[in-house]
C-alpha cells in the first residue's frame, strides 16, 4: 500500500512539472513574432463586433487578496487586519497557461484567482514581474488556451479604431471603443512606469478593473496593454483619456518574464539629486522665503535636496545651486536633466556649470556618477506639486 501511495505522489509531481515546463518556439522565441499589423478596410461587415468577439476569448478576470494590512481600531485602542481585495484584468499570451497584466494589479498579492471568458476559475501564480515597466506574467495550470495575437504597435496611427476590453468596475468583461489619439505620449505623474513614457492614448472608456486588458484594433491585433487613465476627480472616473503600454513593449518585457521569471537591465547612472525646474513661480517663492536671487527665471533646474553620500553631495552640488549646463550643453528643463544624466555609465564623469546663489557667480564641478541605488531614489522624484491625478484603473 506504501508503494502505491508513492507511486501516485510522484505522478502527480511529474505532472506538476510538465504544467511549469516552458517550451519554446523555434528560434528560441517563447512568444510567438510580433503581427505585422495594419488597420482592416471597411468591408461593410461588423468589424467591431468580430472583433469584439475574438479578443474577449483572450481576456481574462483577475481577482487577488493582499496581504493583511493593520487598520487601528479606536474602539479597542489597538489595531485589527484586514484582507485588501482587488480586480483587474489580463490577457492570455500562450496557450499554455501564461498570462500579461500590469505589475499594480498583482503586486502585494497573496491570492490570485483567474476567470476565463466560459466562468472557470483557477489559481494563478505571479510567474514573474518588471514594477519599471508595470507589467507581470501570471501562471496558470492549464493548457490548449486560445492566445492573443500581439500587433506591431509601431505600425498604427492616429485614428486608428480600437476596443478596449477588460473588468471594468470588477462588473466582469467589458469592451469599450474609440479611437488611438495619440501616439508615444509620455504620461505625466507616471515616473513609476516606465511602459508609460511613450503610451497609447485612447478615448476609449477605461475604469478601474481595466488595467491589464487588451486595447485591440479591429482585426482583433492587440496593440496594447490597459494601464491608466487621466482623471480630474479624486475616485478616478474616465474622462476620454486612457493610456496602454504598447504591444512592442509588453512582448519584449513579458518574453524575458516567462524565458527568465526576472528582468536583468545595465546599471543605470545616477547623481542623487531631487530639483525643479526654473521658473518665475518656484524663483519668486525662493526669493521671498530664503531671499534668494537667480540671474534668470528660465534656465536649467534648481536643487532641492542632495542624497547624503551621493555622487552630486560627493562632488560639492548644494540645495538651491542652479544646474545650467551639463558637459557644455545647456539644460532643458527637469526632463533634459534626468535624460542627460541617465544617457550615460555608472563610472563617466560629467561637468556641472552651475550658478550657486551663496556665491553670486557660476563655478564648475566635475561629478562622478554612480550605479543607481535599490529602490531608485533619482533624478525622477521631483519636487513640485501634482497637478492633477493620474490613477490606475485597478
Amino acid at each position: 500500500m506504501f508503494a502505491v501511495v508513492i507511486a501516485v505522489f510522484a505522478w502527480l509531481n511529474f505532472q506538476r512539472m510538465q504544467e511549469n515546463r516552458i517550451t519554446g518556439l523555434p528560434g528560441g522565441d517563447v512568444l510567438p513574432p510580433l503581427k505585422q499589423t495594419s488597420p482592416p478596410a471597411a468591408d461593410g461587415g461588423n468589424l467591431m463586433r468580430a472583433a469584439a468577439a475574438d479578443v474577449e476569448q483572450v481576456v481574462v478576470n483577475i481577482d487577488t487578496v493582499m496581504r493583511p494590512v493593520s487598520i487601528p481600531d479606536f474602539g479597542f485602542l489597538g489595531s485589527r487586519y484586514a484582507l485588501p481585495e482587488g480586480a483587474g484584468s489580463g490577457v492570455v499570451i500562450r496557450p499554455d497557461g501564461f498570462i500579461v497584466t500590469n505589475n499594480h494589479v498583482v503586486d502585494n498579492a497573496q491570492q490570485i484567482e483567474v476567470t476565463f471568458p466560459n466562468g472557470d476559475k483557477v489559481r494563478g501564480e505571479i510567474w514573474g514581474r518588471d514594477p519599471a515597466y508595470d507589467l507581470a506574467v501570471v501562471k496558470v495550470a492549464r493548457s490548449g488556451l486560445p492566445a492573443a495575437r500581439l500587433g506591431d504597435s509601431s505600425k498604427i496611427r492616429v485614428g486608428d479604431q480600437v476596443i478596449a476590453v477588460g473588468n471594468a468596475l470588477g462588473l466582469g468583461t467589458t469592451v469599450t471603443s474609440g479611437i488611438v489619439s495619440a501616439l508615444e505620449r509620455a504620461v505625466e505623474g507616471s515616473e513609476k512606469s516606465k511602459g508609460l513614457a511613450k503610451a497609447i492614448q485612447t478615448d476609449a472608456a477605461i475604469n478601474r478593473g481595466n488595467s491589464g486588458g487588451a486595447l485591440a484594433l479591429l482585426n482583433g491585433d492587440i496593440i496594447g496593454i490597459n494601464t491608466a487613465i487621466l482623471s480630474t476627480g479624486p475616485n478616478g472616473g474616465n474622462i476620454g483619456i486612457g493610456f496602454a503600454i504598447p504591444a512592442n513593449v509588453v512582448r519584449d518585457i513579458a518574453s524575458q518574464l516567462i524565458k527568465n521569471r526576472k528582468i536583468e537591465r545595465p546599471a543605470v547612472a545616477w547623481v542623487g539629486l531631487r530639483y525643479a525646474p526654473n521658473s518665475a513661480d518656484i524663483a519668486t517663492a525662493l526669493k521671498q522665503r530664503y531671499q534668494i536671487d537667480y540671474p534668470s527665471v528660465t534656465d536649467g533646474v534648481i536643487v532641492m535636496d542632495v542624497v547624503s553620500g551621493a555622487p552630486a553631495e560627493r562632488a560639492g552640488v548644494k540645495v538651491f545651486d542652479n544646474i545650467l549646463q551639463l558637459d557644455g550643453k545647456g539644460v532643458n528643463g527637469e526632463d533634459g536633466f534626468r535624460k542627460a544624466i541617465t544617457a550615460h555609465k555608472p563610472g563617466d564623469r560629467v561637468k556641472f556649470v552651475i550658478y550657486r546663489p551663496g556665491l553670486g557667480k557660476k563655478i564648475t564641478l566635475d561629478v562622478r556618477l554612480s550605479a543607481a541605488p535599490e529602490p531608485v531614489e533619482e533624478e525622477e522624484q521631483e519636487e513640485r506639486a501634482p497637478r492633477r491625478s493620474l490613477p490606475f484603473p485597478f
